[in-house]
């Protein structure tokens, strides 16, 4: 195996540009092309994975394109969701049918909420989107500011002051009012986009959606203070308390006749690809799509945060975009194995928590792979809760392997998430065979958690030194660093491989605690170019030290950027690498 496990790169760099990666989105998944690798030097065709943190089923997808048998668990009502989606296999051509029927009753089932008088032909068409700002009230006049309209430069900065008086601008302290539409996108006779302002029509549908009774019957779920997120983005302030207000009136009636069209539908398994799409599109359908005056952000998968110029987009045409994603990731999977036609292709999905995994036998799995949550910098069942509404069943969070920061839950935070990862590290020590492997995607700017980590795999039995270790970059950037000298997140992870020994009694050496400034200094005295920012300083400081059975209780990230800070480096602002005396000391990945 030592020779084979020598062949795995020191650095994999997986972009998240295939057809299965960007069909879903999931918090932190790890693309198949970086987890293929681990499968293939780890295990032969027949042999089963386990993945215990297994989210939405990335590692049950990359073993059964090779052939493998999958064991998923997770606690992830989503995740599950979301790996039944994708390996639910249908006829491309009878999906597009059947979505496509789908469509048409769930718009006639709208009405004409969507509809808008076009300039200049006055012909009542169907919005693509509309544009919502955000409104102020300006302590000095007491007269409103609608955020679009009062940006600066071409609407790329915030506004300074107030139109009427000049009063300073201060988001923070001017009190909020209703949102408004601003603009209306349609397409012209010829096709193409055409901008126009918001008109008559518009307000009248705006109003008829939120009178209409039906909104009474959108799938909602609420968002108390027992939830990280609620004190995290304000949502007290905000009054957003619940999912369904994330939605605008007209998007939450289009939602609603598109679930209802859709769970209409017989055959199980096109409902269930249906349901698959619908729900890879509510970030989009819902007042979280960011507007830019170059083009559509995205929606901010990650928080509950609203900026104060977004898109209403038009559900149908969300859903008819992810219909054709979905039959390319079917492509993608199934044209490469015929998942289900072989007697070794099977991927089972256990609704568990990861430290109970009493559905699996001691010894039952050849391989794990696996990606844990990385302490307290995503809470997954709080975001979640948007599509778990319409899916009628939610993530039990008071199991998730989580660091709370905020309210009642954040005392004693790191021990509860330490108990959870030693009983998930014991469980899959349970279930290896002995002398198998085990490899773990972690991430994290903060030492302690690395130490907490380490202990954890430590005291399951797995031996202390890892066989092999990587840093996984999956095109993540951040330019915010070393300018503003705080950076909260790494942006690149590690992969760690550990052995389970086949005599238990031998686990290797015990961790001691490594001197954070010696491997900063070390660190710093040889930067190769491979090294395109402060997280891969930082991942490779951590790689060195989890190589030396090195715990790193007193390593924190922003260590690291203040030693590059002192040492002269900088960053450059548009392509986030190193710079030291103004020469480019880093080349960015191909």
């Amino acid at each position: 195996m030592t020779s084979e496990v020598d062949g795995l790169p020191e650095t994999l760099t997986a972009p998240r540009t295939d057809p299965v990666y960007n069909c879903h989105a999931y918090l932190t998944k790890v693309p198949i092309a970086a987890i293929r690798p681990f499968i293939e030097t780890f295990t032969v065709r027949g042999e089963t994975v386990a993945d215990i943190f297994a989210g939405s089923g990335m590692t049950g997808l990359a073993a059964a394109t090779l052939g493998r048998r999958a064991q998923l668990s997770d606690i992830s009502v989503l995740g599950r969701h979301i790996a039944i989606g994708y390996l639910t296999e249908v006829d491309g051509m009878n999906f597009s049918r059947v979505a496509k029927d789908v469509i048409d009753r769930a718009r006639l089932a709208l009405g004409d909420l969507y509809l808008t008088e076009r300039n200049p032909d006055r012909a009542k068409v169907e919005m693509v989107r509309t544009v919502w700002s955000f409104t102020y009230h300006c302590p000095g006049c007491d007269r409103p500011l609608v955020f679009f309209k009062a940006m600066r430069n071409g609407r790329t900065a915030a506004p300074d002051k107030c139109p009427h008086c000049s009063e300073s601008f201060v988001r923070r302290i001017w009190k909020r009012g209703p949102d408004v539409p601003v603009q209306v996108v349609v397409r012209d006779s010829t096709g193409r986009l055409a901008d126009q302002e918001v008109g008559e029509s518009d307000f009248d549908a705006i109003a008829k959606a939120k009178s209409d009774t039906r909104q009474h019957e959108v799938p909602s779920r609420m968002i108390d203070e027992s939830r990280e997120m609620f004190s995290r983005s304000g949502l007290g302030k905000a009054g957003l308390v619940e999912t369904k207000q994330f939605f605008s009136p007209r998007n939450a009636i289009a939602l609603l006749e598109l679930w209802r069209a859709i769970q209409a539908v017989n055959e199980q398994s096109l409902r269930a690809k249906l349901s698959f799409a619908f729900t890879a599109i509510l970030p989009r359908a819902s007042r979280r799509y960011q507007w830019s005056a170059q083009r559509p952000l995205n929606a901010q998968n990650q928080t509950y945060y609203i900026a104060p110029v977004y898109y209403e987009w038009n559900v149908f045409e969300l859903f008819e975009r992810k219909v054709e994603a979905a039959i390319r990731a079917g492509e993608f999977l199934f044209g490469s194995e015929p998942l289900f036609s072989s007697e070794v292709a099977n991927v089972n999905y256990a609704l568990c928590s990861a430290d109970h995994l009493s559905h699996l036998d001691d010894a039952s799995v050849d391989y794990i792979f696996t990606d844990p949550p990385f302490g307290s910098n995503i809470f997954y069942s709080d975001m979640n809760l948007f599509q778990e509404a319409w899916l009628g069943q939610i993530t039990d969070h008071a199991r998730e392997a989580v660091m709370h920061t905020t309210g009642r839950k954040k005392a004693g935070a790191a021990k509860r998430y330490e108990e959870i990862l030693r009983g998930a590290f014991a469980e899959a020590f349970r279930i290896l065979k002995p002398g198998r492997y085990m490899t773990v995607v972690f991430g994290n700017s903060n030492g302690r958690v690395w130490a907490l980590v380490q202990r954890a795999m430590r005291a399951a039995g797995f031996q202390s030194a890892p066989v092999h270790v990587a840093i996984l970059d999956k095109g993540q950037r951040s330019v915010k660093g070393l300018n503003s000298g705080s950076e909260g997140v790494v942006t690149v992870d590690l992969v760690v491989t550990l052995q389970k020994p086949v005599d238990p009694s031998k686990s290797g050496a015990d961790l001691i605690q490594a001197d954070p400034r010696a491997l900063i200094r070390k660190a710093l005295d040889s930067i190769p170019e491979t090294m395109r920012s402060p997280s891969y300083i930082y991942a490779t400081i951590v790689r060195d030290a989890i190589k030396r059975h090195q715990m790193l209780d007193h390593l924190h990230l922003s260590d690291v950027l203040i030693a590059l800070r002192d040492a002269g480096y900088t960053i450059d602002a548009k392509k986030g690498l190193l710079v030291r005396d103004n020469q480019q000391i880093a080349v960015a990945a191909e």
